[in-house]
């Protein structure tokens, strides 16, 4: 006789019960063995499976197969899922403040509250939020918006809302770039994907089946991208969701005969994508993880200059046309503070070339230093002539009004970079009313570790015990979080020795704390916990699937990492990470060690469903085997 199923069933309980059913067959507990000698397992003397286990619990509650009870469920209790609360960041602590985009001021307060509201679609509390302060409709913590939360849960309410103020729907999502568009569809929003669709290409020529040859103009392969034209010759002038072309790829990673094709296939010389770049933009402008030579990318620049590529004077300027510069603003004083569709202007362009005398005709004909640009609110050239070490510009440019304390995403301003970089700089910065960073116990205890003055650094941490535990510390992520990037193991050992400990949450973990393997390894021997995550529940062993990470996921099980545990992003187990990347190394060391290949908060999000909507063949038979489950 079948056992009835609780009112609000819960997967995770029911799979706990398979699991703890198969340790006990294992075991050689009677009971067990018996239960699970009731069903046909084929051969006599098979080794019992946790599918065998699995499908003895379905059946004692009534149900022919284990995808058979998942699905009853789903339906009854949403797959047992129960969203938690969520994590708040360190650096959202209640009672701070916030500089919105507007340069207005909000709370921490409000900041948090928003994303919680666009998580839980609560339309009431955002439209209160956004009328109280309307950039926070757009607000970010580490890359991440409110309307990443909205399309995740799928709230389109809530989305639509946020989308008429503001918000992107060309976003892609940190760290694995992955557009809103793609978030709805995999999680089954169809309304919600219908939306995005609509807003996209009004502004992209998006087309279903682009990352093929997307993906084969990034790495180079030219055979790839001819097969896919003689496949469909229309795929030279498509995008992606997010204005992405091949051709954009192409001339950012110097495939110039790559180029060529795409070019005489029809593609669009001037496609904008969703930053606002264009093919030209992308083969000019710095590329810091391919590097091309200058000579291969003046080659695609003149190519797509021959084939139309509008010329404007941010262009001239990066190349160092100034006849060009110069006619323009002999017609139109205007084009001083010329911004690009890439969102940079024709003064910072005339910076990085450390170009003297172009700077300063702009200067001389109006060039605002302090305009807006990409990153920077207040102006990028003098940051980039402080980066430089160009004193001459940045007198030039200082001269001009150019702004010392102007904040650039994630490198400061002006002044602190002059700072630690040239005394005679920032003394000219300060004479220009440059605010010096005063040197904090936490600052100095910071450069004492970076300095490798240990000594000193234990000093000043005896007489401020606090800081051992300082939460601003590391950028938030801690006071070892910088000795762990550097893999500075005597760093960490005096750190630990006086009290430090890797915090349970952080932002940036796979690139500080488990950026090198031996440090992954001492840490995780010194106490970290194996179930590190980010304020999505991303566990480190997430991630290292999700990259493929075979050592540190190894790692991370040898010290009791939770093999099964569900993050809140994917609603998917580190084996389903592993299966929406197509890691088949990782899959086959998460299944040897015992993973479940039915464990996820919903339908979607099971390893077999990813593998099989990604297109990982091999992948899928894999865990179609694993699974073994009858019809």
């Amino acid at each position: 006789m079948s056992r009835p199923l609780p009112e609000h069933p819960s997967l995770e309980h029911l799979r706990k019960q398979a699991k703890d059913l198969l340790r006990h067959a294992r075991a050689e507990d009677a009971d067990a063995r018996a239960r699970l000698a009731a069903i046909d397992r084929g051969a006599s003397g098979t080794p019992a499976t946790l599918a065998d286990a699995q499908l003895v619990i379905a059946r004692e509650h009534g149900f022919p197969s284990w995808p058979k009870l998942v699905h009853h469920v789903e339906t009854v209790d949403g797959g047992g899922f129960v969203l938690r609360p969520l994590i708040r960041p360190v650096e959202l602590s209640p009672g701070r403040r916030w500089t919105l985009a507007d340069g207005t001021i909000a709370s921490t307060d409000d900041v948090f509250a928003m994303f919680v509201a666009a998580r839980d679609g609560d339309m009431a509390a955002v439209k209160r939020l956004v009328a109280h302060r309307p950039a926070l409709a757009t607000v970010e913590y580490n890359y991440t918006p409110p309307i990443h939360f909205a399309v995740r849960e799928g709230h389109r309410n809530v989305a639509e809302f946020l989308l008429n103020h503001g918000a992107d729907p060309a976003y892609r999502s940190y760290p694995f770039q992955e557009s809103l568009l793609t978030f709805a569809e995999d999680r089954g929003h169809m309304e919600l994907a219908d939306l995005l669709r609509h807003r996209l290409t009004r502004r992209f020529a998006v087309v279903p089946g682009t990352r093929t040859i997307i993906e084969a103009a990034t790495r180079g392969d030219l055979a790839a991208v001819e097969a896919e034209l003689a496949r469909d010759v229309t795929l030279a002038r498509s995008s992606d969701e997010t204005g992405d072309t091949a051709l954009h790829r192409a001339a950012k990673n110097g495939f110039l005969s790559i180029v060529r094709v795409l070019l005489a296939a029809g593609a669009n010389v001037d496609a904008i994508r969703g930053d606002g770049y264009r093919p030209v933009h992308c083969a000019l402008m710095p590329n810091w993880f391919f590097q091309v030579s200058h000579d291969t990318r003046e080659e695609i620049v003149e190519l797509l200059l021959s084939q139309g590529a509008r010329y404007t004077v941010f262009i001239a300027a990066l190349r160092g046309d100034e006849r060009f510069v110069r006619d323009a603003l002999a017609r139109d004083r205007s084009f001083a503070n010329f911004e690009d569709t890439c969102h940079h202007r024709v003064l910072s362009a005339a910076v990085r070339r450390h170009d003297v005398a172009m700077t300063r005709l702009l200067l001389d004909h109006g060039a605002d230093p302090n305009l807006p640009e990409e990153g920077a609110p207040r102006g990028l050239s003098l940051w980039i002539a402080v980066n430089d070490g160009e004193e001459m510009i940045v007198r030039l440019l200082l001269a001009h009004g150019a702004d010392p304390n102007g904040a650039v995403e994630s490198s400061g301003t002006p002044m602190s970079h002059a700072e630690g970089k040239d005394v005679a700089l920032a003394e000219l910065l300060r004479q220009h009313g440059g605010r010096s960073h005063r040197a904090s116990e936490r600052d100095q205890v910071a450069r004492f570790l970076e300095e490798g003055k240990l000594d000193d650094a234990e000093r000043l941490l005896h007489e401020h015990p606090h800081l051992i535990h300082d939460d601003e510390a590391g950028w938030g992520d801690g006071i070892l979080a910088g000795p762990a990037n550097r893999g500075r193991h005597d760093i960490i050992a005096m750190l630990l020795r006086l009290g430090a400990r890797v915090p349970s949450v952080s932002k940036w973990a796979p690139y500080y704390y488990f950026k090198h393997e031996a440090t992954a390894a001492f840490l995780l021997e010194h106490g970290m916990d194996p179930n590190h995550m980010n304020w999505h529940r991303f566990t480190l062993l997430h991630h290292m699937a999700a990259q493929g990470e075979l050592g540190k996921a190894r790692l991370l099980l040898d010290h009791g990492a939770d093999i099964d545990a569900i993050d809140d992003e994917y609603r998917s187990s580190p084996l389903g990470v592993a299966a929406h990347r197509g890691q088949g190394a990782i899959i086959e060391l998460l299944l040897a060690r015992g993973a479940d290949p039915d464990a996820g908060g919903a339908s979607w999000a099971l390893p077999l469903s990813w593998a099989e909507r990604k297109g990982h063949r091999t992948v899928a038979d894999m865990l179609q085997k694993a699974t073994g489950h009858r019809p």
